[in-house]
């Protein structure tokens, strides 16, 4: 009985941290097409410099925001598994921000083995670890 509670909350873990990575796709598309769309108008439509100014800064705040928030929301969906021992963990503002990514798929340093490696985005965590 506990085993089969401990299953379906894993499974309603599992499905709201793929719910969030997909928010966080909306999130990081919503936000490069506004600064993209803001910053082509500031560009060819004939204006006031101090109007082009503002839709260029307003497009870099909108960009830098929705950026923050999105890799936010990857640090905290789901756990990166160490490519070299396999260790899953959360990792720190500090290592997602400065860390070479392609995708989901980060260089980080494990703190468990403490060897760099890329480590690869997993929503699940096993209920026999």
């Amino acid at each position: 009985m506990k085993h089969e509670k401990l299953i379906e909350l894993q499974k309603q873990n599992n499905l709201y941290a793929k719910n969030l990575l997909l928010i966080e796709w909306v999130i990081g598309i919503i936000s490069s097409l506004t600064f993209l769309i803001l910053i082509f108008v500031a560009s060819y439509i004939d204006m006031a410099l101090l109007v082009r100014v503002i839709l260029i800064l307003t497009s870099i705040i909108i960009f830098i925001v929705g950026m923050i928030f999105a890799l936010r929301i990857e640090r905290i969906a789901g756990y990166y598994k160490c490519g070299k021992c396999g260790y899953k963990y959360v990792p720190t503002n500090k290592q997602m921000i400065f860390a070479m990514h392609i995708g989901r798929t980060r260089y980080m340093k494990c703190p468990k083995c403490n060897n760099r490696s890329w480590n690869k985005k997993d929503i699940c965590i096993d209920t026999k670890e």
